[in-house]
């Protein structure tokens, strides 16, 4: 009986996630949710969409409870000194001039969301309100993102979002080579520090900076690995507020995204 309940309860809350998708992002071609298997459920639910349960000191935690893949980046320490190395890099990078970003910069972006997450996505670059608020999509893109955060079922906190750089380009352009470089050291510790069990990579900027772009091939929706964590490649929200018929090839990537995290294929 209660097995029966939890199943219809899960079920719920993916024709709940997928009809907020549908009303808030747009349902242009946007598929079924296809209800998970009793199996998935068993092994690793997705976050509730409600409020944020308190969260378990990580001190004590082994790396396989949070699904750590041998070779995956950094070890994980306490939760405290974790999160201590974080706001050091942080504060690194809020006084980098390694390149000409920094000149035209208000503040830097460096990230948002929990760092204990499973799950970290990774855009291109602050645009003007990320720039004037130091906080990573925030603006239209930013909102059109925590959509889709949603009808993962997860929280706007539940995940970790950073950027390729931390500095806004001019214009809101796609970083130049030589920027990307000066902030790939600042990038490749944090995502070592969170060590999540998949990334998403926001448009083929981030892709690229992660090799996972072949010559003259395609590029999103493969699963590829930077730094020994699985990577899911898909379009910029951005780019999604421009062409909103893309909107079904992504929600199909963040379904196959739900799934590893689940445990499946």
């Amino acid at each position: 009986m209660t097995r029966a309940l939890d199943e219809r309860t899960e079920l719920l809350r993916e024709i709940r996630a997928h009809l907020e998708w549908e009303g808030q992002v747009g349902s242009v071609g946007i598929p079924p949710v296809a209800r998970a298997t009793p199996a998935h459920l068993a092994t690793q639910p997705l976050p509730s969409t409600g409020p944020e349960p308190a969260s378990p000191a990580r001190g004590s935690e082994e790396p396989q409870a949070r699904g750590f893949e041998p070779g995956g980046g950094a070890a994980p320490g306490p939760a405290a000194d974790r999160r201590i190395r974080l706001a050091t890099i942080a504060e690194q990078v809020s006084g980098c001039t390694r390149c000409d970003l920094a000149k035209g910069r208000t503040r830097t972006v460096f990230a948002r969301g929990n760092p204990d997450s499973p799950l970290v996505f990774v855009g291109e670059g602050p645009g003007q309100e990320e720039d004037l608020q130091g906080l990573p999509f925030v603006g239209a893109a930013g909102k059109l993102l925590d959509k889709m955060i949603g009808a993962m079922g997860y929280g706007r906190e539940d995940v970790y979002i950073c950027n390729v750089v931390k500095c806004r380009p001019p214009g809101n352009r796609t970083p130049l080579p030589n920027e990307a470089g000066a902030c790939a050291p600042f990038l490749h510790e944090q995502l070592d520090l969170v060590a999540p069990r998949v990334i998403v990579a926001l448009g083929r900027c981030a892709a690229e900076n992660m090799g996972l772009v072949p010559a003259g091939g395609g590029w999103r929706g493969r699963w590829g690995r930077f730094r020994g964590v699985e990577v899911m490649p898909t379009y910029h929200p951005a780019f999604l507020l421009r062409s909103p018929e893309y909107k079904r090839p992504v929600w199909e990537d963040l379904q196959k995204v739900m799934a590893r995290l689940r445990g499946g294929a």
